[in-house]
C-alpha cells in the first residue's frame, strides 16, 4: 500500500534524480517521527499499485532511481515483488529501512535489486523501546549491518539526535559498533520538529555535540554528515573537512 509520492529529490539517494515511494504503515512509533499519516496500516489517501507504475513509466529518462521509504517499506509482503517490478522499468532502487525486517533485506540483496541502502539506527540498543516503543534484537541488527556491508552495496547508516532521546554518549559507542563493522558513510541528522509524534519534545536550536566528538567521528569513517541545519553544518564541515 502506498501512501504517497514525491516527484523528485536528489537528497534521498545522494547523487540521483529520484522519485520517492512512501509505503503506508510501519511497525514503530519513534517519538519523533513526523510522518504521522504514514504509520497507519491503512489510509483513505492511498494510490494504487498501477497508478504508481504509470507515474514511473511516465517519468522514465528523467529520473535515474526510486527509493522506497516510509513508513516502513519492507513490512508490506509485496515489497520484493514491488520492487523487483520497478527495477525491471530501468531504474536503480534505493531502500529506506529500519532493519526490522532483515530477511527482506537479505532477500532483495540477494536478487540484486537495491543500489543504496540507508538504515536508521534509532539509538542504543537498550533504549530502542523508549524511542521506538518495540524492542530490537542487537544480534540480528549486527548481522544486517554485516550483511549489508559485506554485500558491496552503497550505504549509510544514519541517526537522529535530540538530547531527549539519544544522548552523546550513545551515538559515540553506535559509531564504535558501526566503524567496527566496517560501515562506510554515518550520518547524523537534526531532529525536524514539525508534527513530531512526542509533542513534548523541544526544539534543537543546533547541532549539540562537542566538537572533539565530532572529530572523532570523522575519523571513523570514510564518510560522516551532518544534516540538518544548513548554516551551522557549513560551518563545521568547513572546520572538520
Amino acid at each position: 500500500m502506498v501512501g504517497g509520492i514525491q516527484p523528485l529529490t536528489m537528497i534521498d539517494y545522494p547523487g540521483k534524480m529520484s522519485s520517492v515511494i512512501f509505503a503506508q504503515g510501519c511497525n514503530l512509533r519513534c517519538r519523533f517521527c513526523y510522518n504521522k499519516s504514514l504509520l497507519p496500516d491503512h489510509s483513505s489517501n492511498v494510490l494504487t499499485w498501477s497508478e504508481v507504475l504509470e507515474f514511473l513509466r511516465a517519468r522514465r529518462g528523467f529520473i535515474e532511481a526510486v527509493v522506497f521509504s516510509g513508513g516502513e517499506p519492507c513490512k508490506q509482503k509485496d515489497f520484493i515483488s514491488a520492487v523487483a517490478q520497478v527495477k525491471n522499468l530501468g531504474f536503480e532502487i534505493a531502500l529506506h529501512t529500519n532493519g526490522f525486517y532483515p530477511d527482506r533485506v537479505r532477500q532483495a540483496l540477494k536478487a540484486k535489486l537495491i543500489d543504496f541502502i540507508a538504515i536508521d539506527v534509532k539509538g542504543s540498543f537498550a533504549d530502542y523501546e523508549s524511542i521506538t516503543g518495540q524492542k530490537i534484537i542487537e544480534a540480528e541488527f549486527l548481522q544486517l549491518i554485516k550483511d549489508i556491508v559485506n554485500s558491496g552495496v552503497k550505504h549509510e547508516f544514519r541517526t537522529t539526535i535530540h538530547p531527549q532521546i539519544v544522548t552523546e554518549e550513545a551515538i559515540m559507542k553506535i559509531s564504535d559498533q558501526l566503524s567496527g563493522l566496517g560501515v562506510k558513510k554515518y550520518v547524523l541528522q537534526k531532529f525536524q520538529h514539525g508534527e513530531a509524534l512526542d509533542r513534548k519534545l523541544e526544539l534543537v536550536p543546533s547541532i549539540w555535540l562537542n566538537e572533539i566528538n565530532l572529530v572523532r567521528l570523522r575519523d571513523r569513517f570514510e564518510s560522516f554528515e551532518l544534516r540538518g541545519d544548513d548554516i551551522i553544518l557549513k560551518k563545521l564541515n568547513k572546520k572538520f573537512a
